[in-house]
């Protein structure tokens, strides 16, 4: 499989931005089924883009929305960047949802990955999954139901983003965007995933709490009290509710139970405090029985944590003998954008000039992070969300 990389930094003038686009990818070069992934920057006419997108290309896409973007050049915020993954030994099945306007239709995704998986005559190694900024729902619930329906397929993808305001998130494919449904690829044939995720922490307050009494994205209690007394603990309690900018440097290592008893650590960003109820809810499942402990993260956590990711995903790459792979793909919170302050590129330095020939990088910055990490004690691959992590596949 071969990737081919087009991208601009035009927003406002569509027609310019797609042919700028349409420019950068050879034609001859593509094979026998073809496939675009597209990140953008959420201010362009996103109904034009796509539209124009669909009557330049001939070949199926998908992609979303987020606060920035990373390519093979590095950062850029306002900007469009189309990959292309073309081969003669692959096979790549888009869908888009039915609306999800609540729990009741998170089986939306099953049916949508039947569909797409009946398209393929090949096993499938590998689902994409880009969602818009969904309320009423657990997101982690998506994630749980692709790997069950699939059979533990590897799961890649998350929360679409934009400047911070929710409304403006939008996933789209080839036939249409939308603010209400959920995109996906299934990848099938000659591919060989590799994953790796950093969490950037490397400092915490000692303080493992163990949640006594929680419900779906909500915890009521650690260790029997309030987690608000935790938090009052660490001196950072605020009489506000929704809070989610207001944590982002204090997000929450929550190390929880798989199926089959291995352990998992996740980072869970703290969203709104319940005064009332002394509660607290987050971007992501916390389940009862979970070690809890607040954490920090700084842009030098940041910075130095990508390095360390890229140095294992080129490590792996390098060390594939029977695999050539071509593409890089990369998810990062939107909160660690935040947190880069006015250094931007902090994380796109950690691959510029060390790419190997013919891999390229496709990025975005999202709200919440699907990949699968691996168990504390078995190694093993678990899907998983996550929040304020980087996160890598290279294919």
């Amino acid at each position: 499989m071969r990737s081919l990389q087009a991208f601009t930094n035009e927003v406002d003038d569509i027609e310019l931005a797609v042919k700028e686009l349409n420019e950068g990818i050879d034609r001859s070069s593509l094979m026998k089924n073809t496939c675009g992934i597209v990140f953008c920057g959420f201010e362009p006419d996103i109904d034009a883009l796509v539209n124009a997108l669909a009557n330049t290309f001939d070949f199926p896409f998908f992609g979303c929305t987020g606060i920035g973007i990373l390519s093979t050049g590095g950062y850029s915020q306002s900007s469009i960047s189309l990959l292309v993954l073309t081969g003669d030994d692959v096979e790549f099945s888009i869908g888009m949802t039915e609306d999800i306007e609540g729990s009741e239709q998170i089986e939306n995704f099953a049916y949508t990955y039947r569909k797409c998986r009946g398209k393929l005559s090949t096993d499938d190694k590998l689902i994409f999954t880009y969602v818009p900024w969904l309320t009423n729902i657990i997101f982690d619930d998506i994630v749980s139901l692709l790997d069950d329906e699939s059979g533990q397929t590897p799961v890649y993808g998350g929360i679409a983003s934009d400047g911070w305001t929710f409304d403006s998130t939008y996933v789209f494919t080839d036939k249409g965007i939308s603010q209400t449904k959920g995109v996906m690829m299934l990848v099938g044939g000659n591919i060989s995933p590799i994953f790796t995720i950093e969490h950037s922490t490397t400092l915490t307050t000692n303080l493992h709490k163990i949640v006594t009494k929680a419900e779906g994205t909500v915890v009521y209690e650690l260790d029997g009290k309030p987690v608000t007394d935790f938090i009052r603990e660490m001196g950072l309690i605020t009489d506000k509710t929704s809070v989610i900018l207001d944590y982002l440097g204090t997000p929450f290592l929550a190390t929880q139970k798989t199926k089959d008893g291995d352990e998992i650590d996740t980072l869970r960003c703290l969203g709104v405090i319940d005064h009332e109820n002394k509660s607290c809810g987050y971007i992501g499942r916390v389940d009862e029985g979970s070690e809890l402990n607040m954490v920090l993260i700084s842009k030098e956590d940041i910075e130095r944590s990508v390095k360390t990711a890229f140095d294992e995903i080129l490590e792996k790459i390098r060390q594939s003998k029977d695999y050539k792979y071509s593409s890089i793909f990369c998810s990062s919170c939107a909160a660690r954008y935040c947190l880069l302050i006015a250094d931007k590129n902090a994380e796109g330095r950690a691959y510029e000039g060390r790419l190997p020939k013919d891999i390229n990088v496709q990025g975005v910055y999202i709200y919440g992070e699907f990949c699968p990490a691996h168990g504390k004690h078995s190694g093993g691959l678990y899907n998983v969300l996550s929040n304020e992590t980087f996160t890598i596949l290279a294919i």
